[in-house]
């Protein structure tokens, strides 16, 4: 079976601390398989903290005008 189609949740232009508390709404609704992919305009280090905290994997990459953070939960 498939994993689910990745979630996209973009949050740039939007003011501290709305970014986090829409990622972390997006997250507690990730179905097992599912990805977040969250289009920034700034690196979240606060998020880094509470995503390892929880046991989730993540990866930032720049793209061009923003940061894009893929983040997943390997139950390994």
């Amino acid at each position: 079976m498939a994993p689910p189609p990745d979630l996209t949740l973009d949050v740039r232009s939007l003011p501290a601390p709305e970014p986090l508390e829409h990622c972390l709404e997006a997250l507690a609704d990730l179905a097992p398989g599912q990805r977040l992919r969250m289009l920034i305009d700034r690196e979240p280090y606060p998020l880094y903290t509470i995503l390892d905290r929880d046991g989730f994997q993540h990866c930032c990459t720049l793209e061009d005008t923003h940061f894009l953070v893929t983040i997943w939960y390997d139950a390994k």
